[in-house]
C-alpha cells in the first residue's frame, strides 16, 4: 500500500510541478515523504498511509531534538508534508488537515544594508565580462538589470521571446506564470552585440537553436545551457579579480534593491520580478539611515 501511495503521490506531483525548474521541489517533496514514512516505521514498526495530529507532533519532535535540524529545515519538510496532506484529501484518503500555521517556525532574516551588498563586486564583474566574452557579459547585464532568475535567463528564446525593436522580453516563470520586463539601454547593447555574433556561429556551424544563451556544449544540441554553467561563470570572474565567489542570486537583490532606491513600490517590485507574495523584506536591501513612504 505504501509504495501505491507514493507512486501515486508521484504522479500527482508531476502534474503539479512538470517545469524543468521545478523538479528539483519535486524531488525534495517525494524524498521527505519517504523519510516521514520510513520513520514511523522504524520507530513504532507502523506502516502509515495517513497521519494524524500525534503524528505531526512526533516527528517534529524528532527532527528538533533527534535530528537537531536548523528551523528551516523543518519547516521546510513540514511544507513537504503540507503537500503530501494535500494530495491525501484530494483523493479522498483524509478528511480535514492536521498541520497547522502555528507548526512552522517563524524566522527573522537577517538585516542585510544596500551598503553589505556586493555591489562594487557586481560592478567589476559586468566590466571584467564586458572585455573578455559577448555572451558572458549579455546574460550578467539581463540578469541583474531586469532582476531574472537564473532558471528564466536561460530558457528565453531568441524568436520567441525576445522583441528588441518593442525593448520587451517575455518571460516564462514560476508557476507558469508569464511576465514582460523592459529592454533598457544597456541590456539592449549588450544583447544586440551578443545576439549577432551567436546567429554567425550558428550560421558558420549550419546548426540551429532555440535559445538566446548558448554555450559550446549547447549549441549542436539545441537545448540552452545548464544552470551550473551560470554559477562557474560568475566564480571564474570572482577568482579572476580575487573577489568572494557570488550566488548568481544575488543580482536578483541587488535589481530589487536598486529600483526600490529608485522608488518602486512593493506592488511594482512584485510584478517585476514576477512574485506572488510581498518582495521587500525578502529581497531588497535598504540603507540603514533610509525610511522611505511607498
Amino acid at each position: 500500500m505504501e509504495e501505491n501511495i507514493l507512486e501515486k503521490f508521484k504522479n500527482y506531483l508531476d502534474d503539479k510541478y512538470s517545469s524543468d525548474e521545478e523538479q528539483n521541489t519535486q524531488k525534495s517533496y517525494l524524498s521527505d515523504i519517504k523519510l516521514f514514512l520510513k520513520y514511523f516505521e522504524d520507530e513504532f514498526g507502523e506502516k502509515i498511509v495517513s497521519f494524524s495530529r500525534g503524528h505531526i507532533m512526533e516527528y517534529k519532535n524528532y527532527m528538533l531534538n533527534k535530528k537537531n535540524y536548523k528551523f528551516t529545515t523543518i519547516n521546510r519538510k513540514l511544507a513537504s508534508i503540507s503537500v503530501y496532506e494535500n494530495f491525501l484529501i484530494e483523493n479522498d484518503i483524509k478528511k480535514a488537515k492536521d498541520i497547522r500555521d502555528r507548526d512552522f517556525y517563524k524566522i527573522d532574516l537577517p538585516y542585510v544594508s544596500a551598503d553589505m551588498l556586493p555591489r562594487k563586486t557586481i560592478k567589476k564583474i559586468r566590466l571584467e565580462a564586458s572585455k573578455s566574452n559577448i555572451r558572458d557579459y549579455a546574460l550578467i547585464v539581463l540578469i541583474d538589470e531586469a532582476g531574472l532568475r537564473v532558471s528564466e535567463a536561460i530558457k528565453i528564446q531568441l524568436e520567441r521571446d525576445v522583441n528588441l525593436d518593442m525593448r520587451r522580453i517575455t518571460i516564462f516563470g514560476k508557476g507558469r506564470k508569464v511576465r514582460e520586463v523592459f529592454i533598457n539601454n544597456e541590456i539592449y547593447d549588450a544583447l544586440e552585440e551578443y545576439i549577432r555574433e551567436r546567429n554567425e556561429i550558428l550560421e558558420k556551424l549550419n546548426v540551429t537553436n532555440k535559445y538566446l544563451f548558448i554555450s559550446n556544449k549547447s549549441k549542436n544540441t539545441g537545448k540552452h545551457i545548464d544552470r551550473s554553467t551560470v554559477n562557474k561563470m560568475l566564480n571564474k570572474y570572482c577568482e579572476k579579480l580575487n573577489e568572494k565567489n557570488l550566488h548568481p542570486h544575488i543580482l536578483r537583490h541587488d535589481f530589487a534593491t536598486t529600483r526600490y532606491e529608485e522608488g518602486f513600490s512593493d506592488m511594482r517590485l512584485k510584478k517585476s520580478l514576477g512574485q506572488s507574495s510581498s518582495v521587500v523584506n525578502r529581497y531588497v536591501h535598504p540603507g540603514g539611515e533610509e525610511n522611505r513612504n511607498n
